[in-house]
């Protein structure tokens, strides 16, 4: 048999080297919550849900609902540094959603999970407002929940789909043949750790629920490459959306978890923070009803710049995980 050269195992290696690192760093050695933060829920189905509830501070205008996106799971790193960076400001539940981390039942592509999404805002202290964030699949699910159960202050979905059933890009192409097929199925259980059901229909159509979210506010965050679903999803989301709404593009950031910066946690804290505490109203001047920030810089009424929160993302993490 033939040896390989020296530089050939190299170049396996560095090709390979990163991809088995991601993959223990977000599974195998994923980061874990204290015990005092675990939290166990059941949805109305019965479904068991894990979560994490995370303290903030005694001030914290509200309680967040952090909800993950496919093949990711409440200890996804990215997840659980953001809820943490969250916490900094409100009280945090990071839910892993049915078939994900350990949570049992089966993904359902966003059939059931604004279910998921109920019990954890359920389980938020009483007496003060739920905002409910979700990336990719999450952002689907919190939007679908606040658009038929009510009950939160607000919504913010990152890179959600709008619908199901168009592929024109990779990564959403590559999720339909994955959910499609047992061998694909069988791929997600084993080593992403996400069960998915057999008779999959894929996210459901939001057309008809999302304007039942106002008066809640809508926060739609989306990259207008993103690599699974193109820039029309978040526009459609945008436009059946009611008042108050807004859009806020960050162009090159990814999708997904790859948007969670320090900066993005940094703006949502502030909005939450100016929309909800009444201090904070009577000393801020009111978020106007504007519309979708159009340059992909201006970032609203606030001055940010999401264009250099997405340079700095990238810088700081490299390439784009395959999986959202």
């Amino acid at each position: 048999m033939p040896r390989l050269r020296t530089g050939a195992v190299g170049e396996r290696l560095r090709v390979v080297g990163p991809t088995v690192a991601n993959y223990l760093r977000r599974y195998v050695f994923a980061p874990r919550y204290r015990p005092n933060e675990q939290l166990r829920l059941a949805s109305s189905d019965g479904t068991r849900l894990s979560a994490a509830r995370l303290e903030g501070p005694p001030s914290a205008p509200a309680t967040v609902v952090l909800v993950h996106g496919f093949v990711n799971s409440s200890r996804t790193p990215a997840i659980h540094d953001f809820a943490r960076r969250l916490a900094r400001g409100v009280h945090v539940i990071v839910p892993d959603l049915r078939g994900h981390g350990g949570s049992g039942g089966r993904c359902s592509m966003g059939v059931e999970e604004p279910e998921d999404v109920a019990a954890a805002v359920a389980a938020a202290a009483p007496g003060l407002p739920v905002v409910t964030v979700g990336t990719s699949l999450g952002g689907a699910s919190v939007l679908l929940h606040a658009g038929r159960f009510a009950g939160v202050a607000g919504t913010v979905a990152i890179s959600a789909p709008a619908w199901w059933g168009s592929f024109e890009r990779e990564g959403s192409d590559r999720v339909r043949r994955f959910i499609g097929s047992p061998v694909g199925r069988t791929v997600l259980g084993v080593l992403l750790r996400t069960r998915v059901v057999s008779s999959c229909e894929g996210v459901p159509d939001s057309s008809e629920v999302v304007g039942s979210i106002s008066p809640a506010f809508t926060v739609v965050v989306h990259d207008p490459d993103d690599g699974y679903f193109g820039p029309e999803h978040a526009e459609r989301l945008y436009h059946w959306a009611r008042q108050p709404k807004d859009l806020w593009w960050y162009p090159g950031a990814g999708h997904g978890t790859d948007l969670l910066t320090p900066e993005l946690a940094e703006r949502l804290l502030l909005e939450i923070d100016v929309r909800l505490r009444p201090s904070a109203a009577l000393t801020t001047a009111a978020v106007p009803a504007r519309g979708p920030d159009q340059n992909h810089g201006a970032g609203g009424a606030r001055g940010w710049a999401p264009r250099r929160a997405a340079r700095h993302h990238l810088a700081r993490r490299g390439r784009p995980s395959p999986w959202p």
